[in-house]
């Protein structure tokens, strides 16, 4: 795949938002590297078995839809440094209610890696609101 056939931060984060909101566990579990790391105030997750990342995003579904989450979507993308197929970066994710309208914000970072395949893939996912 040519560097002008890679998929773009922009386009990544449009796909795994649109993944969260339409509760698509395989696709969120193919949109993670193996291994990856989950950093967070109360430590780190190495996750090596895509099983890890279904159980938590069906957990999560959840949780969220019993908060009136119905849809995510990437908001103010900053890229803090991005070379030699690693992005590294912060972002909103703003958390959408069933008529559309916003419900509350979480920031995260993220370190993304470039697949072989063209296709980004998240190495490292850390929530910035101390959760």
């Amino acid at each position: 795949m040519s560097i002008d056939e890679q998929e773009t931060i922009e386009n990544f984060f449009a796909r795994y938002t649109g993944y969260l909101s339409d509760g698509d566990i395989d696709g969120l579990v193919d949109i993670y590297n193996y291994p990856a790391l989950a950093v967070s105030p109360h430590g780190c997750l190495a996750v090596t078995d895509p099983q890890q990342t279904r159980d938590f995003f069906t957990e999560g579904r959840q949780f969220y839809r019993s908060r009136g989450i119905h849809a995510v979507r990437a908001k103010n993308i900053v890229t803090e440094i991005e070379g030699d197929g690693i992005w590294v970066g912060h972002l909103l994710l703003e958390n959408l209610g069933a008529d559309g309208d916003p419900v509350g914000v979480e920031r995260n970072a993220y370190q993304v890696v470039m697949g072989a395949d063209g296709m980004r893939r998240i190495a490292v996912s850390t929530p910035l609101d101390g959760v």
